[in-house]
């Protein structure tokens, strides 16, 4: 082979590289994109999940999201919450609507879990303090 043969196939080589690599980092940045937006909006679901729970339950000290999940397109959300109170803590899963604001915590109606039920309804009120708040990302804040 010559040498202008060479270089023709080694220039193809180097193009087609060229593209792949090019291609790898575009589907790697749009899926990094794609993480961010995802991350962005569970903070705004949770934050305002914070105040609504804020706003119904007093004495909550602390609040702890894990297994967040959204319907699509983006609308209703569910997570596991942890309330802690100077007593105890209750576990559950909850359904939210960001745009009304409105907890479904059907879980414990489901799981039959009266006695949560019963220590959640004595605590109603506003918690007015500043409240720990472990999100779904593992970040910590006050609220």
């Amino acid at each position: 082979m010559s040498n202008s043969g060479i270089k023709k196939s080694h220039k193809r080589l180097l193009i087609f590289l060229s593209i792949a690599i090019i291609t790898a980092g575009g589907v790697f940045m749009f899926s990094m994109l794609g993480k961010s937006q995802e991350e962005r909006r569970n903070r705004e679901y949770e934050v305002s999940l914070v105040e609504t729970l804020k706003d119904s339950y007093e004495g909550i000290e602390k609040i702890s999201f894990s297994n967040a999940n959204y319907t699509n397109p983006p609308g209703s959300w569910t997570c596991v919450v942890e309330l802690f109170f100077n007593e105890k803590s209750i576990k559950y899963k909850i359904n939210y609507s960001k745009k009304d604001k409105r907890i479904s915590d059907i879980s414990l109606e489901r799981e039959n879990r009266k006695e949560d039920r019963d220590f959640l309804n004595s605590h109603l009120g506003k918690t007015n303090k500043l409240t720990k708040v472990v999100y779904s990302d593992g970040s910590e804040g006050e609220y």
